[in-house]
């Protein structure tokens, strides 16, 4: 009997998930792409019977591969994407022509690798197994490759250097903000991150990075010299002009910026569906990285109808994502998500927000996140921008318990915060602290966001 969807989840579950498991820098150290290789050539190296562009950093290179493959597909291309974490299901990992892996191929290629894999299981003590993201990877790889796309775009998992995706041979590499970020894994400073990530940079393959620290452009640039290829920075080398467009008087709906990015002898401008300045830069990096292998494969610049329209209609969940309520919103608050899970980009997203509204709203934040994140990094941003803070759990075992969450906040600020394990009312707890008018801004983790919108999508 052929296996089941089900099975299959089942069977993948199976092995070791860094996702919910944390990883150290020992098991960091045992890796290499010596597997994954091995496992693709079994395979049939599905990764190279297309074009792809592979793009890193430590946040947003998710919302870059979204605007990347929404512009190509407005291009008229067939194109396959592939990202990390998922939110709701497992299939929206790989996705083709927008709409999701079917159950039956997700269960299909998965028992066409399993003779494989268990062989790699059966291997002496010590030796490295697959893992669930590497697994991932490859159906994901197979799946584009029986789909016959044009191009695959490809997002790091963690890091680069020894990423499972780092295996593709990319046209164009993009690479989005850099800041702390699995520390014990990746290295302690923005330097040694940053080397990791510069892990995808290739012989003649472009690179798009977008603004970076002093510190990161500068080892960034060092390593593409060493990889004898070129980088781009936007910000340096390009220009991004953005004219945010706020929420009106009658408390409409946020809307995305318009933004120009301009190099030598080329423009792009386009509407973002996505909020805030960040995706400006997100979406830069993407546009340039897009265009770049546009020119390589069709000798010609990506179409502007292309740009706009792609720009215009992405669609990636769980990025400052409003969720529609049944009440009226001058009634209770409004609810937004976003997987903000560093101090960086918790003061960003909260920034952003509180310049998009149209008054000075109260905003609490319904927070949770994972053990191995700087927390205490990401309170003090909370304290710095939020009214108000509630503490929860996103159901992910590498989770902190919120009560020790609400110790430490009590610890940094002196103030006391609710902590209440069950989403449900720890969400109604948030709605109530913000008020009539107010904001809830669950953040800290992309797990938490999932947990939510499958709770508020049962309702």
């Amino acid at each position: 009997m052929p296996m089941t969807y089900e099975e299959a989840v089942a069977y993948l579950d199976g092995f070791v998930n860094y996702e919910r498991a944390p990883m150290d820098a020992a098991k960091r150290g045992a890796m290499d792409l010596g597997r994954i290789r091995e496992l693709a050539g079994l395979l049939g190296n599905p990764h190279l019977k297309y074009p792809t562009i592979h793009i890193a950093g430590t946040k947003g290179k998710g919302s870059a591969c979204a605007f990347a493959a929404s512009i190509l597909g407005a291009a008229g291309l067939k194109v396959g994407l592939y990202t990390s974490p998922h939110l709701e299901d497992l299939r929206e990992r790989i996705v083709e022509g927008g709409k999701k892996i079917a159950k039956p191929s997700f269960a299909m290629l998965l028992e066409l690798c399993k003779p494989y894999l268990e062989e790699m299981r059966k291997r002496p003590e010590g030796t490295r197994r697959p893992t669930y993201f590497e697994i991932m990877t490859h159906l994901g790889f197979l799946y584009f490759a029986a789909r016959k796309v044009d191009v695959a775009v490809i997002e790091v998992g963690m890091g680069g250097r020894l990423d499972a995706t780092n295996i593709v041979e990319p046209d164009a590499c993009g690479i989005t903000n850099i800041s702390y970020d699995h520390q014990a894994v990746l290295g302690d400073t923005l330097e040694l991150i940053a080397r990791e990530k510069a892990g995808i940079l290739k012989q003649n393959v472009p690179c798009v990075s977008a603004p970076q620290r002093p510190e990161v452009m500068e080892t960034l640039q060092d390593r593409a010299n060493k990889a004898m290829t070129s980088i781009e920075f936007v910000g340096r080398d390009l220009s991004l002009a953005v004219v945010p467009r706020k929420a009106g008087d009658d408390y409409a709906n946020l809307k995305g910026c318009i933004a120009v990015l301009a190099g030598k002898d080329w423009q792009a401008k386009a509407e973002l569906a996505l909020i805030g300045r960040h995706q400006a830069e997100n979406w830069g990096v993407a546009v340039r990285a897009a265009d770049h292998f546009y020119r390589k494969r069709y000798g010609k610049p990506l179409p502007e109808a292309a740009i706009e329209k792609g720009s215009k209609e992405v669609y990636w969940p769980g990025r400052l994502e409003e969720i529609p309520r049944v009440r009226n919103p001058r009634e209770s608050a409004r609810v937004f998500l976003d997987g903000a899970h560093n101090e960086h980009s918790i003061e960003t997203v909260l920034t952003e927000l509180r310049g998009l509204l149209p008054g000075r709203q109260r905003i609490v934040a319904l927070f949770a996140c994972a053990k191995d994140k700087d927390a205490a990094a990401m309170l003090k941003a909370l304290a710095r921008h939020a009214d108000g803070v509630v503490f929860t759990s996103s159901g992910n075992p590498r989770g902190n318990d919120p009560e020790a969450l609400a110790a430490m906040w009590k610890d940094a600020t002196g103030k006391e915060a609710s902590a209440r394990k069950d989403l449900t009312e720890a969400l109604g707890k948030a709605d109530r602290e913000a008020g009539p008018g107010g904001i809830v801004l669950a953040t800290g983790s992309l797990y938490l966001v999932g947990a939510l919108k499958c709770l508020l999508s049962k309702r």
